[in-house]
């Protein structure tokens, strides 16, 4: 599914023949979700990546138009799932600042339609009109106030409210929406008095029009579905993967030494107790063990009717069956002897026969669960390096060639940067009876490649500083 202004071409049963290999220098970044500890820290002049909850918008003024934060398949306002704050080298002076916006369809069985899935690219300059040109300072707990033209006008732009949402409570009216129905405002209470004042005492006229405007009608309250509703809002915690495959081969290779000084002692025994049963039985023990290995291997062989006449006998499944059977056994009889064996340690034949019996579904998944298997919990992957390769779940509805469009603005290709795992369904506090509730096998974030600034004249005319990229969405594999 494409998510642009392009016509979609989606390709329901798209499997790709041959995946482009990923060079070995690609790295990814993983995003895991945490409750906040300051909510403060997810406003907007923290340039947080974050879920749920209000957008934290880059230009707080400049939004995207009525129509932009419509659903193309139902027509109506869409859901604000997530956003990533990702400056790229591509474009480093006018992208200083750079910000992805994800948004969703209110009814989730449905995001496998055209503009159902949405994503926004913002960037600003170092130094801009909203933000200082240094990092914010520990105190700087909230935004610097718009004046009462631009809070008017991102008010009037935002279904979400965050102008009004983002200032402290103190600068609210008693009974305004703010302070009551705004999660981050509730959390705040008690909490960084003197910030508040502070920025209270700066706001002056801009907090009374702020005031005003969050009284006039209730914020949009989280867990609240439909308009009006928002998702649970979590921090996105972004680290290397490389930390956690690092991690992973570290106990990989403590649980081996493990084993193996487990089989050494297992064999070990063995051999001692069977010298002296053999030996407290006048037996030789090296005329013995030819006779009894040989014994053991035609009765497995013939339990399991694996013989070569019968494998030559039976059709080409029961072959591949009979030699599946064949091998377990060997397997068996190794861990008899040795103990539990590791994935290195399996016999070829077992995993060739049982490869080339797998459905490509089964193969592409446990190719995704190996990769996630590193870090489970992990519900974005990023990466904006070229050659990257998105983590696939499904061979089902991949973009073939060409399906993906490039930048309209500027003609660059457009490159993956950041995908979204169905572990984040976990988090988000669904209705699983709900049949809107959202679902997806992934979502995939195609963007220029040259991050491409939109030109100030047209941001002008427009009121806009926001520019539409493109979201394939992989739906969930019917069953």
């Amino acid at each position: 599914m494409r998510g642009d202004d392009d016509e979609s071409k989606q390709p329901q049963d798209t499997v790709e023949e041959e995946e482009e290999e990923e060079p070995d220098e690609i790295q990814w970044n993983l995003g895991f979700v945490e409750e906040p500890e300051k909510p403060h820290l997810l406003l907007r002049h923290r340039f947080p990546s974050k879920v749920g909850g209000r957008p934290a918008w880059l230009d707080p003024v400049r939004l995207p138009s009525k129509d932009m934060l419509t659903c193309k398949a139902s027509g109506k306002p869409l859901d604000f799932l997530l956003q990533v704050y990702a400056p790229v080298d591509a474009n480093p002076e006018d992208g200083f600042h750079r910000a992805l916006f994800l948004f969703i369809s209110p009814e989730g069985s449905r995001l496998n339609e055209p503009g159902a899935v949405r994503l926004f690219r913002c960037q600003l300059p170092r130094h801009n009109a909203f933000y200082a040109s240094e990092p914010p300072r520990d105190k700087d707990k909230f935004p610097n106030p718009l004046s009462s033209s631009d809070a008017d006008a991102s008010r009037e732009r935002d279904p979400w409210r965050a102008v009004d949402a983002e200032r402290p409570a103190s600068a609210t009216s008693s009974g305004g929406a703010a302070s009551t129905s705004s999660p981050a405002s509730g959390k705040r209470k008690g909490k960084g008095k003197g910030g508040a004042a502070h920025a209270g005492a700066a706001n002056g006229t801009a907090a009374e029009g702020a005031a005003a405007g969050a009284a006039a009608e209730p914020l949009p309250r989280e867990g609240v579905r439909g308009p009006g509703g928002l998702y649970p809002e979590l921090e996105l915690i972004v680290e290397p993967e490389e930390d956690y495959v690092d991690e992973w081969e570290e106990e990989e290779e403590g649980e081996d030494s493990g084993k193996e000084a487990g089989k050494s002692e297992k064999k070990a025994a063995g051999k001692a107790g069977g010298a002296k049963a053999e030996l407290d039985a006048g037996a030789a023990p090296a005329a013995a063990k030819p006779g009894a290995g040989a014994e053991a291997a035609a009765e497995a062989e013939a339990a399991a009717g694996t013989g070569t006449a019968a494998a030559e006998a039976s059709g080409a499944r029961g072959g591949v069956e009979a030699e599946v059977r064949r091998a377990l056994e060997e397997y068996r009889r190794r861990v008899a002897t040795e103990g539990e064996l590791n994935d290195d340690e399996l016999p070829p034949d077992v995993m060739e026969a049982l490869e080339a019996n797998a459905a490509p579904e089964q193969r592409c998944f446990v190719d995704f669960q190996a990769r996630v298997s590193w870090a489970p919990e992990q519900v974005i992957r990023y990466c904006f390096q070229d050659g990257a390769q998105p983590l696939w779940p499904a061979p089902h509805c991949r973009p073939k060639p060409g399906d993906i469009p490039a930048c309209s603005r500027c003609g660059a290709a457009r490159k993956p940067e950041f995908q979204v795992l169905p572990q984040l369904l976990h988090y988000l506090r669904l209705d699983e009876e709900d049949p809107a509730s959202p679902d997806w096998s992934t979502l995939m974030a195609y963007t220029c490649s040259a991050s491409c600034s939109l030109p100030p004249a047209e941001v002008e005319a427009s009121q806009c500083a926001y520019t539409e990229e493109v979201v394939w969405v992989q739906p969930p594999a019917t069953e």
